[in-house]
């Protein structure tokens, strides 16, 4: 007599075969709509544009410019000399200006202005793109089922990243500081990482419509999918130490590499008072912790791929393959980016392949979630 299975068994090491997928199950598949996921493409790609844009406008110093948060009259730039001009004595009011930029021309002001004027445009563009098509398919009763709530997120989470932002650029306009507080900009930026896994989820969970979730339930490797959980909590918490390198920019204080200065712990890393303050302000501790957790990831990421290897699911050994090969580049492209002393672009291209690494963990991620079973030729 056949042994029963349990219900969760997994069952990585069994010969898969096609699932047919005939049960139909509101529950556990989704109708495919190709307008909604072209709607979803178009605006994750918006927002990788945006965060590559916000990352410029971080680079060149120009996010102090705009010194007022107005959300619909400030779509206008200034189109005259004289709007020019009031611009430019609000900017003088601030410590940047005061202590920094105090022979700044106008010229060189209206080209820090263009840049984060550009950047507070493109989350406008990527708020209308998400209204638009949520308008749309929700009146022509297009969205899936059950996924009106997860669409109406995406815009609550758009929302309150606007007001991080304003809530941000805020603390560079007065007291003494010359740029915005390095936390701050940590969060704002933690939030958009947030944003893209949350819309490319969806993307991935409705193109792959007739994966049924009750079933992929059987097959997932439990103990994979905790590692690959492990390596998504270092991954962000790594992303999170990059914007707090970037907040402070230190990347260009420490030049050389594995040492710091000629040490592999740099000196005075708790020089700073109150003690915490460190952790956020000092550019030797924030830049030697992203090192530190940029090794122990690396590590992480190494055993999870060689565990991958025992894995009988074609797509979880190709997201693992594309994952780990993405980190890789990361961090070589972080080493030249801090030898070189974060040049422009080779600091712009740390930060885009840090999206394209937070995509390729979601795949990684889904695919882990969701085994699909394939068919095994004759």
């Amino acid at each position: 007599m056949p042994k029963e299975r349990k219900l969760f068994e997994e069952v990585e090491a069994t010969p898969l075969i096609e699932n047919n997928h005939s049960s139909g199950s509101t529950i556990s598949t989704i109708e495919f709509d190709k307008g909604v996921v072209i709607w979803l493409w178009g605006l994750l790609i918006t927002l990788m544009f945006l965060i590559v844009v916000g990352g410029l406008t971080r680079l060149t110093d120009s996010g102090l410019s705009i010194v007022e948060w107005k959300p619909v009259t400030g779509m206008f730039p200034p189109l005259n000399e004289m709007a020019w001009l009031k611009e430019f004595e609000k900017y003088k009011s601030i410590p940047e200006f005061k202590l920094v930029n105090f022979d700044i021309s106008i010229n060189e002001f209206k080209f820090i202005y263009w840049w984060e004027w550009g950047h507070r445009q493109l989350a406008r563009f990527v708020g209308l793109i998400w209204f638009v098509g949520f308008s749309f398919f929700l009146l022509s009763r297009r969205i899936p089922k059950n996924w009106t709530f997860y669409f109406v997120g995406i815009g609550v989470l758009g929302g309150f990243q606007g007001f991080l932002g304003w809530w941000m650029v805020s603390s560079g306009l007065s007291g003494r500081v010359v740029d915005v507080f390095s936390y701050r900009l940590a969060i704002h930026l933690s939030m958009a990482f947030i944003i893209l896994f949350y819309v490319f989820w969806a993307i991935l969970r409705i193109s792959n419509n007739s994966v049924n979730m009750f079933e992929s339930i059987r097959y997932r490797n439990k103990a994979f999918l905790r590692m690959v959980i492990l390596v998504g909590v270092l991954s962000y918490l790594q992303l999170v130490l990059g914007a707090l390198v970037a907040g402070i920019d230190a990347g260009r204080g420490y030049n050389d590499w594995p040492l710091m200065n000629g040490n592999f712990i740099p000196d005075n890393i708790f020089g700073y008072e109150p003690f915490l303050s460190n952790f956020f302000e000092n550019p030797g501790l924030v830049q030697f912790n992203h090192r530190i957790l940029g090794y122990f990831l690396f590590v992480s990421v190494l055993l999870m791929w060689i565990f991958s290897r025992k894995i009988a699911y074609r797509k979880i050994k190709l997201a693992s393959n594309y994952f780990f090969l993405i980190l890789i580049f990361q961090i070589v492209l972080g080493i030249f980016t801090v030898l070189y002393r974060a040049p422009l672009l080779m600091a712009s291209l740390h930060q885009f392949t840090a999206i394209i690494f937070i995509l390729a963990f979601v795949n990684l991620f889904f695919n882990t979630y969701y085994p699909v079973r394939e068919k095994i030729s004759a």
